[in-house]
């Protein structure tokens, strides 16, 4: 759900972020809430309970928009913000390019939060003791301080651990070696958080203890997939497009849209090029198969379901593969075709070649890192 921009940064809320802001609206008001003891009626605890969920959330806002504003001062595309269930992350279309760079990114938001932690500690002091405003600002204070501490924990991804991962960067020169590290101290940290978690849970702590398993759960997940990131980035660095791209499984322009999903269920493809002679046409996707009621797929000729070549995202033979990567997780599509300086397809890159080539860069390494056999 899209709520607008800010600062020219685009703002989006998932829904499970609906979900958590109800939780915690709930929880403030509920008999275990910090504002039971004030001796208001139900509709004014209500009330100030979905106000101070909704300064909580805009501080999560706020700790995200400082992320996105420096990094855009850096030069940093920023593609925008979103809300989810476990806080926010601000998206970014781009690495930083240097340690301080990525260090000052990751640590302003924290800063952020310990900044507005001291504004709500000073504005809680505004209001005699145990009154609403009070209570309401004191709490906002003390989880902005928690949201702060906790992001500093280097755990990657938190923003602790992409701090951890800059300054590991800094001392080795190598951001392959840094973001590995960081990777493995986060996933240390997201199973102690799990076991905390569980043993959090069997000692009757049910709802603290779920929540924080639940969290060490989605930090080891993220981790290991900026970690598949990573060893992407670095097995495909140095190399151009040329050297991965596939050839392709043509079909002529008279195929029909029954012929071409047979052909891509033989071959294992989800996308087949569409060719006039040497040109190329244009792109059919299973997506677009599947758009074709059953009983006209035979009538249906792919010329007229395709993506034409004028729409198509298509890449030169010479172009680093980093680039052609990005360029094929924006198109939407599963191949990105390489068309030479003449117009003529060389072929595609596509999601499974990226992975063959990873494989292989793995077990190369596999192999240069292996000790000797001793009885060879």
């Amino acid at each position: 759900m899209r709520l607008g921009r800010i600062f020219g940064i685009e703002i989006t809320v998932h829904v499970t972020w609906l979900f958590v802001f109800a939780l915690v609206a709930w929880s403030l008001s509920s008999g275990l809430g910090p504002f039971f003891q004030l001796h208001l009626t139900e509709p004014e605890r209500i009330g100030l309970a979905v106000f101070s969920a909704l300064l909580f959330f805009l501080s999560v806002l706020i700790h995200e928009l400082a992320h996105s504003l420096l990094a855009r001062s850096r030069g940093i595309a920023v593609r925008g913000i979103m809300l989810f269930i476990f806080g926010g992350v601000s998206q970014f279309e781009e690495e930083a390019r240097t340690a301080p760079i990525a260090g000052w990114v990751s640590a302003i938001g924290p800063l952020t939060s310990l900044a507005l932690a001291a504004i709500f500690f000073g504005l809680s002091k505004l209001f005699g003791p145990s009154t609403p405003f009070q209570t309401a600002f004191y709490y906002l204070s003390v989880v902005n301080l928690t949201l702060a501490v906790f992001n500093l924990v280097p755990a990657y991804p938190l923003d602790g651990g992409r701090v951890l991962q800059a300054l590991v960067w800094r001392a080795t020169g190598d951001q392959y070696r840094a973001t590995r590290s960081a990777v493995i101290v986060g996933r240390i940290f997201a199973w102690l958080m799990i076991a905390l978690g569980i043993t959090a849970t069997l000692f009757g702590s049910v709802t603290g203890g779920l929540w924080l398993t639940f969290i060490g759960w989605f930090l080891l997940q993220a981790g290991a997939a900026e970690g598949l990131q990573a060893e992407v980035k670095h097995a495909l660095g140095g190399h151009s497009v040329a050297e991965l791209a596939t050839q392709g499984t043509p079909i002529p322009a008279d195929t029909t849209a029954d012929v071409a999903l047979q052909m891509m269920l033989r071959t294992g493809t989800r996308a087949l090029p569409v060719m006039l002679g040497d040109s190329l046409l244009g792109l059919v996707a299973l997506d677009d198969i599947g758009k074709v009621a059953p009983e006209e797929l035979p009538r249906t000729y792919v010329t007229a379901i395709m993506t034409r070549e004028a729409d198509l995202k298509s890449v030169a033979p010479e172009t680093p593969a980093t680039e052609a990567l990005q360029l094929l997780a924006r198109s939407g599509h599963d191949q990105l075709p390489v068309v030479n300086r003449n117009g003529q397809l060389v072929g595609f890159i596509t999601q499974e070649s990226v992975l063959r080539w990873v494989a292989a860069h793995r077990q190369l390494e596999r192999v240069r890192t292996s000790p000797p056999n001793a009885f060879s």
